[in-house]
């Protein structure tokens, strides 16, 4: 990881992708951050139905959009009364958009993510194509924020170490 750090630390400033993981890296290695990364903020359909969908269902849910925390990228929905934050995982943060394989800068969000306290939920996008999924998925978060789910079966969402599929809700 220093190895990295160092050679992207080496990079043009002009790419923002690099000054990304160069903020991530050095957070994972509780260093100062050579650069101040500037992330773009990208509120997709999926992300808006689903915080839609979760607020409808749990109305005194405080839920906060797109939240920088930690210098880290910024994070599709945190749920900061809860220590919790949803990702809606689009294919971009998937090798080849798979929807199979997470990237790296995924991978080391996540797990900066976890590291600092937070509990991460990870949605694949095409997991939340139907009503049924939605609804399994609040399910499982009103489980998690200790609200009783209403009816219907539920998913396990699973959570780990770095290794595993952490924090990863599949259906």
């Amino acid at each position: 990881m220093d190895d990295l750090l160092t050679r992207l630390e080496n990079t043009s400033p002009d790419n923002e992708e690099d000054q990304q993981i160069i903020s991530m890296a050095a957070s994972w290695l509780g260093r100062t951050c050579p650069v101040i990364p500037h992330y773009q903020t990208n509120i997709s359909k999926p992300q808006t139905d689903f915080r839609d969908q979760l607020q409808s269902c749990l109305p005194s849910l405080n839920i906060e959009e797109e939240k920088s925390l930690n210098s880290l990228p910024p994070v599709d929905l945190l749920l900061p009364d809860h220590n919790m934050v949803i990702e809606i995982q689009g294919p971009s943060h998937y090798v080849s958009g798979d929807f199979n394989t997470r990237n790296g800068s995924t991978l080391l969000k996540i797990a900066l993510l976890q590291k600092a306290g937070f509990e991460v939920i990870e949605i694949p996008v095409n997991q939340l194509r139907s009503r049924d999924s939605i609804k399994l998925y609040i399910d499982q978060i009103k489980t998690r924020v200790d609200i009783p789910p209403q009816g219907h079966g539920s998913v396990l969402l699973k959570s780990g170490s770095a290794d595993e599929k952490y924090g990863t809700a599949y259906i």
